[in-house]
């Protein structure tokens, strides 16, 4: 009845005290907590009852008060485990409260404020549960529930996270990430520390803070006890992939072959940190060609052969070193890059590259034999334009002809007067040389066979014709005739000379034609080698007549008047040869004088001296042929 009339008088907590005690000694439990309740609601610091009191003139119900209010709180807690009511998980958080908040310095706080958390937790109310976990862990000195609360912050965080979206949910994130670590490094000795740090440089490297995922990776590797492989391989790979992506590339090739190296060869990762390394080295040798250091980028590309030879990006690597060399004009050794290129991927897509710059390093390198061959690969190519295609063909001819490779030139060209009957004047001049090689090569038949083709050619050729294919024509008829030509020197004439000097005059007529040929083309030179040659053809028949055989049984007068039928007989021969040259000669009053006038006039010097046996051709001879 005093407490009810009073209850703030100087008596009124020792009556409440005694109530309490007395409902103790009875067994009555309930009554303790209600009186209980009822004290730290009466007399907790924030009551009327201590504004005219001091803790230190009170210090019974000081005590009476800090017993009753974890009393409460632990009441209530137990009772919210059992009902799940929100209500008395709330009642349990205040009282926990209360009494941290008024014995903030009393060694029981750190084990109270692990249990406010526990409640708060309990009741899913996840952020204040990690701040008060935290703040058990943290905000005390080092004790029993240090770790225990540290790590239930971070699992907090993990809950907390479950009901956000958006940017809320990326801050929440970041804040479990920094307790994380804060967990891993304030707490090392604990089991999961290792874990814990490990995830959470996962978790700094997904979002995006290289140099923090670096420095939170790098302090995993060297803790005590050590970490597991796998951890140190994490931990090995965020630190070389965190420096790709920053673009230190020569710090991440290590951190690549370190993770690499904790990974059984039966790991799945294995490959794909091979890739990674092959990039990593690949790269360097990118930063060193863009810096004007093309020995250093070949030597880094080269690398990736050795260190990840079954990275896929390998092939790239050593073509981009070959194409390095080529710059740098290292004939010999893109050669060899380039061949081993060649025999390593046979079926890559870069082969038809390889082929083009193995050609230009062969040509460059004064090995006209093997170039030639790879210009051949490049024409037989069916991938290639025909334009690249045509150009390889010559290219190629060209490269075996210089390496004295005769029988491999023929078949170039034949080859690309095969495929490329167009345009004329390249076909044209592929037969000219086809000749020329037949020529040398002492096959005069074939040689007449590709002279017909370019006459034959041309013939069809219509508006495709030009001066230069004409003018080979020309050349083609002119050569033709050279046999015919030699075939009526061959003719001698025996007796009876009536027989033999029949055969020589159609051996003459068959040369006659094929000089006339010629000349019909009207190319200058042609004209006045084939008008010279018909010349001497006429004087070469008038001087086998006179020297031809004599019938053995003429003597004497006989014999001389045998021999003046024989000069009467010439005599028309010996006028056509001269009318010929002169013919010939004439052309000197064009501007024409070649080596055919010169000759045509050395042999009318013979023939009529008088007239032209002058050392120098005077200008009244010159006009007198007009």
């Amino acid at each position: 009845a005093y407490v009810a009339r009073d209850p703030y008088g100087d008596h009124a907590p020792d009556l409440d005290m005694a109530a309490i005690e007395a409902y103790g000694k009875g067994g009555f439990s309930q009554l303790v907590f209600d009186g209980k309740h009822e004290f730290v609601e009466h007399y907790n610091f924030d009551s009327p009852y201590w504004k005219t009191r001091t803790r230190a003139d009170n210090p019974r119900v000081v005590q009476e008060l800090k017993t009753n209010l974890k009393d409460v709180a632990t009441y209530f807690h137990a009772s919210a485990q059992k009902s799940k009511r929100v209500a008395d998980y709330q009642q349990a958080a205040r009282w926990y409260r209360g009494y941290l908040q008024s014995f903030p310095e009393d060694a029981d706080s750190a084990a109270t404020d692990y249990l406010l958390a526990e409640a708060l937790f309990e009741s899913h109310q996840y952020a204040d549960a990690a701040a008060e976990y935290e703040h058990t862990a943290y905000g005390y000195p080092r004790n029993d529930k240090s770790a225990t609360a540290a790590y239930a912050a971070l699992v907090s965080y993990q809950k907390g996270e479950e009901g956000l979206s958006g940017a809320d949910k990326d801050a929440w994130h970041k804040r479990a990430m920094d307790a994380g670590v804060r967990f891993a490094q304030s707490f090392p000795e604990h089991p999961d520390s290792a874990g814990v740090l490990t995830r959470a440089a996962e978790e700094i490297f997904a979002a995006g803070d290289r140099p923090r995922a670096v420095s939170v990776s790098e302090s995993i590797l060297p803790r005590q006890p050590p970490v597991d492989g796998a951890k140190q391989r994490i931990a090995w790979t965020i630190i070389a992939q965190a420096r790709f992506d920053q673009g230190d590339y020569a710090k991440a090739e290590p951190a690549f072959l370190q993770a690499r190296a904790l990974a059984g060869k039966d790991d799945k990762m294995r490959a794909d940190l091979t890739e990674r390394l092959a990039a990593s080295v690949y790269k360097e040798g990118e930063a060193k060609q863009k810096a004007g250091d093309g020995g250093g980028a070949v030597e880094d590309f080269l690398r990736v052969g050795r260190v990840a030879p079954e990275s896929k990006i390998r092939a790239n690597a050593q073509y981009d070193a070959a194409a390095e060399l080529l710059t740098l004009k290292e004939w010999e050794r893109a050669i060899g890059v380039l061949e081993d290129f060649r025999r390593q991927f046979p079926q890559h897509q870069l082969r038809p590259e390889v082929t083009r710059k193995l050609a230009v390093a062969y040509s460059e390198a004064h090995r006209p034999g093997e170039a030639a061959a790879e210009f051949e690969r490049i024409a037989a190519n069916p991938s290639e334009s025909r334009a690249v295609q045509r150009e390889a063909l010559m290219q190629s001819a060209d490269l075996y002809s210089k390496a004295g490779n005769n029988p491999r030139a023929m078949g170039m060209l034949e080859k690309f007067v095969d495929t490329n009957p167009t345009p004329l004047a390249d076909a044209e001049e592929a037969r000219q040389r086809l000749a020329d090689f037949a020529g040398k090569s002492g096959d005069p038949a074939r040689r007449d066979h590709w002279y017909q083709e370019i006459i034959r050619a041309e013939a069809q050729a219509g508006a495709q014709r030009t001066d230069r294919t004409h003018y080979l024509t020309a050349k083609a008829q002119l050569a033709l005739a050279q046999p015919a030509r030699d075939a009526f020197r061959a003719v001698r004439l025996t007796a009876p000379l009536k027989k033999s000097l029949t055969v020589k005059r159609d051996a003459l007529e068959h040369a006659m034609d094929g000089y006339k040929r010629a000349a019909e083309y009207q190319v200058a030179e042609v004209t006045t080698a084939a008008t010279y040659e018909m010349a001497e053809l006429y004087g070469t028949l008038a001087k086998d007549i006179l020297a031809s055989e004599r019938p053995p049984k003429l003597k004497g007068d006989a014999l001389e008047e045998y021999n003046s039928l024989l000069e009467e007989q010439v005599f028309p021969f010996e006028e056509q040869a001269i009318k010929a040259h002169e013919l010939n000669a004439a052309r000197a009053k064009d501007g024409v004088y070649d080596e055919w006038v010169r000759k045509s006039f050395q042999a009318l010097a013979q023939l009529k001296p008088a007239r032209y046996g002058k050392t120098e051709l005077t200008q009244d001879v010159v006009t007198s042929l007009e």
